[in-house]
């Protein structure tokens, strides 16, 4: 798919929820995300983030062709957060990695990982046309494990710490059929 914007500058919306790129008045709210107990027992670097270091990651990610960078907004409020990464640019990979996580906020519910699950997906899978996903995940993060089993990723080894993840297409298919039921627009828009 060719894209007349920069990737990282894209907004997408669908499963009740809208990605935008992180903007400098998301920082504090995603480093507060990032550093609670609950999230960074999760990430794969869990040394505590100061206002500092926000802001250069924030600097370091503006203008990359190989990332791209989404805060997640559910009824006008921020909710969370979605990333996804290549070995160059976004547009001509045909393999990817990233995650998300869903933040702290009064519009936290129950289905909304799966919301932030399925637009995550159907951006890779439909707009950048990946056709697969390897990653890995903390062997201790069950949540994200758990998660990961319930939407068709296959853990194929570990490496140290960490489990080998696998995500294609066929398994997108499949976790689409599964989830979009749940939602009145289970679908994903290029908006902006």
């Amino acid at each position: 798919m060719s894209f007349k914007q920069s990737v990282p500058s894209l907004v997408f919306k669908g499963y009740g929820i809208v990605l935008r790129p992180v903007m400098p008045q998301d920082l504090a709210r995603l480093r507060r995300w990032r550093n609670s107990p609950r999230i960074i027992k999760q990430m794969l670097d869990t040394s505590y983030i100061t206002p500092h270091q926000q802001r250069l990651w924030y600097e370091k990610i503006r203008g990359r062709v190989d990332q791209a960078h989404w805060v997640v907004w559910c009824k006008g409020i921020r909710t969370g957060y979605v990333n996804i990464k290549g070995e160059g640019p976004l547009e001509s990979q045909t393999e990817i990695s990233g995650g998300f996580y869903v933040g702290d906020s009064k519009v936290r519910h129950g289905l909304l990982g799966y919301a932030i699950g399925m637009i995550y997906h159907e951006i890779i899978f439909e707009y950048f046309s990946i056709s697969e996903i390897r990653d890995s995940v903390l062997k201790s993060n069950y949540p994200a494990r758990r998660f990961n089993k319930q939407m068709g990723y296959r853990e194929q080894g570990e490496n140290g710490n960490y489990i080998n993840i696998f995500f294609n297409r066929s398994s997108y298919n499949i976790a689409k059929q599964k989830f979009a039921r749940y939602f009145d627009d289970a679908h994903c828009e290029l908006i902006g």
